[in-house]
């Protein structure tokens, strides 16, 4: 038999490594691939790529379910039959459509610099959420409250001058009423004309400046605990009010409100780096409007 040299023998090692590689680079590339739309081949990065154009929020859940894969291979394999279909068409020819496509191109290519440079750039530390609750504290109180029961006496919108006056007389006796001493509860048990209170003798909870209409909600808050308003109209009817209990607005703890901290400081930086980059970009891109110039994005 005839024997190798030590020196054919290396060479033959190296070929056989070489060829080797060659071959497992070969498979790993095959098993990349994914479809095939004619000769257009459809590969692992090509899912990523598609999957990239999703919401952060959207990707992290494509990334926790290995059926997406699938599902995002489908779509994009019927993406690239319809655009090829189109193609054959000569929409991509069509002047109006070039252009819409070169604005989307545009507009991802913003997305994309917005997103990686300007808010992905943005480390924000416990120090930076306290400085900002220390600066807007005003946003982390709790409001003033206050704890009202009421008597209504409804009046329908297309009620005739006659029935407003039989409503608002009714009104001015139980209110008489309730003056001289009569249990309110028991007076809007029985005469009031709110369904969703009448059952709790009139009771409507604690509620802030802002959550009732604003006739009812300024005599409410205009009045000290025991007290009784004067019969109060809105466009429900006439109301008899009686204040229960008031709390004073009060600031909460810096701890208890962190992780809402954290979500509007971060979106109030962020807002104001991106506003600060905008107006320099747009000056030095020396951007003339030929007409009203349109309003800035809050």
């Amino acid at each position: 038999m005839k024997k190798f040299s030590a020196g054919a023998l290396a060479v033959f090692m190296l070929l056989f490594i070489f060829t080797s590689a060659d071959l497992l680079a070969a498979e790993k590339a095959k098993k990349d691939v994914l479809a095939k739309v004619g000769a257009k081949e459809v590969t692992k990065s090509d899912i990523q790529a598609y999957a990239g154009l999703y919401p952060e929020q959207q990707q992290a859940l494509i990334k926790a379910d290995p059926r997406m894969e699938e599902v995002l291979l489908r779509n994009l394999v019927s993406i690239m039959v319809v655009s090829d279909v189109a193609k054959k068409k000569g929409l991509d020819k069509n002047p109006a459509i070039k252009k819409q496509i070169e604005i989307m191109k545009d507009e991802y290519l913003a997305r994309m610099y917005v997103q990686k440079e300007i808010l992905g750039k943005i480390n924000l530390t416990d120090k930076d959420y306290e400085a900002y609750y220390n600066e807007h504290k005003k946003e982390f109180e709790n409001p003033e409250m206050v704890r009202a029961r009421h008597i209504l006496i409804a009046v329908k919108p297309n009620a005739t001058e006659d029935e407003k006056k039989a409503a608002l007389k009714k009104a001015e006796e139980i209110l008489d009423k309730a003056k001289k001493g009569e249990d309110f509860a028991k007076l809007a048990s029985e005469y009031s004309d709110d369904p969703g209170s009448k059952a709790k003798g009139g009771d409507l909870g604690f509620f802030t400046q802002g959550s009732m209409v604003g006739k009812f909600e300024q005599a409410a808050f205009g009045l000290k605990p025991g007290e009784l308003s004067p019969v109060v109209e809105t466009e429900f009817g006439y109301h008899i009010i009686k204040l229960e209990e008031r709390k004073a607005a009060e600031q909460q703890p810096y701890e208890s409100v962190k992780e809402q901290v954290k979500a509007k400081a971060t979106q109030t930086i962020q807002q104001e780096r991106l506003n600060a980059f905008l107006e320099k970009a747009m000056k030095d891109a020396k951007v003339t409007y030929y007409g009203p110039e349109p309003p800035k994005q809050q």
